[in-house]
């Protein structure tokens, strides 16, 4: 092979990105995104390796996000809502409190083994990220989930079935540190999680300490 034609080659332009609609584009690095932030965590994924996934060039991913930062909260604000919009569906399907806490419990399950890349996103950031704004962000989430749970179990004190002695707060939070323990270990492949009826023995177990004896 001539140097010539080896010349030509490497002088070979890089080929453009192809041409998406704004909002397919701001889709598709969204998508880049999560994929990196889970694989690789907050600090080692760069706005290089997104835009070399998503085959564009950087300028291109600084015309629909500002920085990494602005990309990273869009990819928590979109698991958020997620999250938060499951949770209102299926409490909207029941007028039971017990049964809209198993709703949520189930649904939170489920989702978290369907959208296990968007979970470990999140339950990373709250280890490895100390940006002030990246951790009021998660605060205010949880504190979402927080005021969510503690009135399904209000609602349950009032009809009788929680008992009246316990700080709806708690219950709260203690159906959420019991979620996160679940998330963390999942990708342990735990024996017993594969069990078919896992799912529904935890949550009879995690509601059991809520209800009237």
């Amino acid at each position: 092979m001539s140097k010539s034609v080896v010349r030509r080659r490497r002088a070979k332009p890089r080929q453009p990105a192809r041409r998406l609609p704004q909002a397919d584009r701001k889709r598709e690095l969204l998508t880049h995104a999560k994929q990196l932030f889970s694989t690789l965590g907050y600090h080692a994924t760069t706005t290089e390796k997104i835009t070399q996934a998503a085959g564009v060039t950087e300028p291109v991913l600084y015309r629909h996000f500002g920085d990494k930062k602005a990309l990273f909260l869009e990819v928590l604000r979109e698991i958020r809502e997620a999250t938060l919009l499951s949770w209102e569906v299926e409490m909207a399907r029941q007028a039971d409190p017990l049964a809209k806490l198993h709703a949520i419990a189930g649904a939170y399950l489920g989702s978290t083994r369907e959208h296990a890349p968007e979970f470990r996103i999140l339950h990373r950031s709250l280890v490895e990220t100390q940006d002030a704004e990246v951790v009021s962000f998660l605060r205010a989430f949880y504190l979402d989930c927080e005021t969510l749970l503690a009135q399904v179990i209000a609602e349950g004190q009032q009809g009788g079935q929680i008992r009246s002695n316990l700080d709806p707060r708690v219950g709260a939070w203690e159906l959420i540190r019991t979620a996160l323990a679940y998330t963390l270990t999942l990708p342990l492949g735990i024996p017993l999680y594969e069990e078919p009826d896992y799912a529904a023995r935890a949550i009879e177990c995690l509601l059991e300490c809520l209800l009237c004896k």
